[in-house]
């Protein structure tokens, strides 16, 4: 991995003080010399939008900034976990966030350019059923209000654009008590993927909401949870997509898929197997608008394809500065000096 480590000073030097700001060149893959440029597509993710923390500034000024670059995208993929927390956040407080969040892009994004949509994990309502006050009867229970706010059909979905393919997928299989999930696809969205790779002979992007393949996960762990005195060191089924090398054997038989992107992690790698590159991006709200997660700074990814099916990848950011984490009081015993 290249230039993976920021400093804040550093980013925020690149990020700059205004809109057109440059892009942090970190999880690169170098632009081909002479190749034409197909297509300039966006993809943020992790977006968490919420009126606390100031999550709906920090979400238009992310917008603004992708608009506002010299060669703006002309495509944007959401990856997924759009409002903050659907999955255990009351209705009334669920419906807020929706509600920003598309309020936001109309006033961001000019109607000319298509957005597409990834469905993440905290988009699906009532996960947890006590915390959302949920009975499981509503008309927009689970996965039905993502289908409903964007007039999809189902959570997956294909399109070509600009001499590209382009396969959306569903990461989130959720267990038959519908609060635990796990990261695959299955079932019906996998016969269909199968049909759709092989009926497509166009370089392709695969977009999925958690990572196909990651190191990452190997550094988001917290110290009491990183354990290195056993015979495994193991990734959670919920931040990882388990059916990895079924998948990273149908994209190698199909010839075409080039590059694989995801977010879930808040984190940014790249993985390089088989000749098919793998790219997390970090989340445009950083930890949930409390500033970087770990090393990696709030910002988006900005993907530019090429005729002869290479691509270029930069994670940019767009100078959010979180608020101050409050001071907490220190506590002063009952007859002590202060």
């Amino acid at each position: 991995m290249n230039q993976m480590q920021f400093s804040r000073r550093r980013a925020m030097a690149l990020a700059g003080l205004t809109l057109g700001a440059a892009a942090v060149p970190a999880a690169t893959v170098p632009a081909p010399d002479r190749a034409k440029r197909s297509l300039r597509f966006a993809h943020p993710t992790d977006i968490h939008v919420q009126p606390e923390l100031r999550g709906g500034e920090g979400m238009a000024a992310c917008f603004r900034h992708m608009m506002s670059l010299a060669e703006p995208p002309e495509l944007i993929i959401c990856g997924g976990d759009l409002p903050m927390d659907t999955g255990s956040t009351p209705e009334e407080q669920s419906r807020i966030d929706w509600d920003l969040f598309k309020s936001t892009l109309a006033r961001t994004v000019p109607a000319s350019v298509p957005i597409k949509y990834a469905l993440g994990n905290h988009d699906v309502f009532g996960r947890d059923k006590v915390a959302c006050k949920a009975t499981g009867n509503e008309p927009f229970y689970g996965k039905k209000w993502f289908l409903q706010n964007f007039g999809y059909e189902r959570t997956w979905q294909s399109f070509d654009q600009n001499g590209w393919h382009f396969v959306i997928l569903d990461s989130i299989d959720l267990l038959p008590d519908g609060d635990e999930f796990v990261c695959r696809i299955v079932g019906e969205q996998l016969d269909w993927l199968r049909s759709d790779l092989a009926a497509s002979k166009l370089p392709t992007v695969v977009v999925t909401h958690a990572p196909i393949i990651s190191v990452a996960n190997y550094f988001d762990k917290d110290e009491d949870e990183w354990k290195t005195d056993g015979p495994d060191l193991a990734v959670s089924a919920k931040r990882m997509h388990v059916d990895c090398r079924d998948l990273e054997e149908l994209f190698r038989s199909s010839k075409n898929v080039k590059l694989c992107l995801s977010g879930h992690l808040h984190l940014l790698d790249k993985c390089v197997y088989n000749g098919i590159t793998y790219i997390c991006d970090g989340a445009v709200s950083g930890a949930k608008w409390k500033g970087w997660k770990r090393q990696t700074p709030e910002g988006y990814g900005l993907i530019d394809l090429y005729e002869d099916g290479t691509f270029s990848h930069q994670y940019t950011t767009f100078g959010w500065q979180a608020e101050p984490a409050p001071k907490k009081e220190k506590k002063i015993k009952v007859g002590a000096a202060p």
